[in-house]
This record gives C-alpha cells, structure tokens and sequence, in this order.
C-alpha cells in the first residue's frame, strides 16, 4: 500500500506497521520500538481510544524528515486502533508556492495598474495648463503600460511552462534559433551602444518544443542586455559537450552577488527591486528559463562576479545519435 498503516494495542503500543508507516515515521524494518515517536500521533489515538469514534488530523513532522500527512484514526476490536498515514507534503508545498505566486502576481501588477492610473489623471490635468509636463506624464505612461505588458506576458509564458500539456518533440536548430533571437534583440542592443555577437557550432539539433526554446533563448538575451551597462558586450553561443547542447550566454554587466546565485531563478527575486524595475525587469525570465531546460530534461546554470559580468548556461540533452542524423539529414 502506498498509505501507512498502523496498529496500536489498548496501551497505544504499536502492534503493526506497514513498509509506508515505517519509512513515514522513521521505523526500523525488523521489530517494533514500544512507543510511537510522534506525541502528536499518540494523542489522536488516545481521543479514538477514549472517545471510541474515527479522528482525521494533520500532522507536521520533523522525523525522519520534515513532512507532512494526513492522518486517520480508527477504533478496532478488542480496544486496538487502527491508523492510516498519506503524505501530502508535496501537496501542501505547492499549493504554498501558488498561493506565494498569486500573491507576488496581485503585487507586481498593482504596481504599474496604479502608476497609470496616477498618470492619466496627470495628463488629464496637464493637458491645458501645461503641455510640456503632459508630453512627460504621456511618455511614463506609455513605459509603464509596456512595463505592465511585459509582465502579463511572462505570467502567461510562466503558465503555460507550468501546465504544458504535451511536450512537442519536433526538430529544433538550436543555432538556428539563437542566430534568429539575436537578430530581433540587436535593436534593444543597439539602444545601449551594447556590442551583440554570437558564436555558433553549426547546426545543433534538439528534439524539443521551438516556441519554448526560443523564450529560452530570448529571455537569457534580454537578462543580459537589460542589465549591462552602455557601451558593454554579450556573446552569445551555442556549441556541444558531451550528449549536451550548450547555450552560453555571457555579459560584463553589473553581475550578481555570490549569496544571491542560488535565487535568481526562483519568481518575481530581485537582488534589487528598485534598479531591476527602473531596467524594466519583471523578475519572471529567469523562472522561464529554468522550466524551459527542466521540460526538456536540461538544466541551467550560473556564474557571476559582482561589477564584472556574468554567464548563463543552459544544458540540453542532445537526441540518440540516430535520430540527430536523421533530423540534419531531413
């Protein structure tokens, strides 16, 4: 059984306990100790004892790990109680990552929702008395409502890399994708006179989704770009190692703290929240990045110094060497 299951004599002492119950509760494989280790669980079978009716309950455990379960008592014959365990400490992490979710989300677009609201009632007032302050009011409006699309586009990108249904499992260039990603972010390059180049070890089949591998693509470009200072560099590659296709993806930007390196892809972390929005970051295209290469059965990683740039790779697995030949040969 995938449940634990527990039997408790009239004095609360185990008397049987299922493979499930034991690893649940950090039991031995031979024999039984004479008490349970969870007062909790002992004082729910104590209430079915006395008060001879099923008692559900959930538990926090610290040992043998950190979990969570689900707990039913049930009384038996004869005074013996019955005890099922179900562990929903999955369960309940995610539904505390959505909620943190939803509510990271309900903030992040208030923010901007409220500045152009501020704003139109600027231009509003302004457009008679003072046309120049209007100009300036229309200009933060329109880079706040391009502030607030690009955060309902990641939220929605974000979303469906969550539940994505069926992997497609096409033939995908990888350097194809990337020659074509740099083309489209060489505007937003050229805006800070940043130096975009690539370097590509012709073609690099993948068996994998195009759309989600190129806001792979994009979105470790835009990471770079958004924050390396004017006149910088980023380059760009793609390459192969092993059974890997590598995507590197390199800046001399402002760079990342050490103790900030394991965050930076978890939702809506900023290192700081008020320069990453001045820059015109969601706080979402690292997160993106990361469902991306773990759908398809890749990882990503980083390295930094602070003031001298960082590197972002991403691994993804290359097909069986039959199938890339096939793909390079269609």
């Amino acid at each position: 059984m995938g449940e634990g299951v527990l039997v408790l004599d009239p004095d609360l002492k185990p008397a049987l306990a299922n493979h499930a119950a034991r690893r649940l509760l950090g039991l031995r494989d031979e024999g039984l100790p004479p008490r349970v280790p969870s007062e909790e669980l002992l004082a729910i079978a104590a209430a079915t004892r006395d008060q001879g009716v099923d008692q559900d309950a959930t538990l926090k455990l610290f040992f043998p790990t950190d979990s969570t379960l689900e707990v039913r008592a049930a009384p038996l014959a004869h005074g013996q109680i019955l005890i099922t365990l179900r562990d929903v400490t999955q369960e309940v992490m995610a539904q505390l990552v959505r909620k943190e979710f939803v509510s990271h989300a309900s903030h992040e677009l208030k923010s901007p929702v409220a500045s152009m609201q501020a704003l139109a009632e600027a231009v509003h007032q302004a457009l008679e008395d003072d046309p120049e302050a209007a100009r300036r009011f229309t200009e933060r409006l329109v880079a706040e409502s391009d502030r607030l699309g690009r955060l309902v586009g990641d939220l929605l990108d974000l979303s469906r890399l969550e539940d994505p249904g069926t992997i497609l499992t096409e033939s995908v260039d990888i350097g194809d994708t990337l020659r074509q990603e740099i083309d489209l972010a060489q505007t937003s390059a050229a805006e800070k006179r940043i130096d975009l180049t690539s370097r590509i070890e012709g073609p690099v089949w993948l068996k994998g989704d195009e759309q989600q591998l190129r806001l792979l693509v994009r979105n470790l470009l835009d990471n770079a770009i958004r924050y390396t200072s004017e006149d910088g560099h980023v380059v760009a590659t793609v390459a192969t190692s092993g059974s890997d296709a590598v995507v590197t993806v390199t800046d001399d930007g402002i760079g990342i703290p050490q103790d900030a390196q394991g965050r930076v892809f978890e939702r809506f972390y900023r290192i700081d929240r008020a320069r990453s929005r001045e820059r015109g970051g969601t706080g979402l295209g690292l997160a993106i990045v990361k469902h991306v290469a773990e759908l398809h059965g890749g990882r990503v990683e980083v390295a930094s110094e602070l003031g001298e740039g960082s590197t972002f790779t991403a691994y993804l697995p290359l097909p069986p060497s039959h199938e890339r030949v096939t793909s390079i040969a269609g």
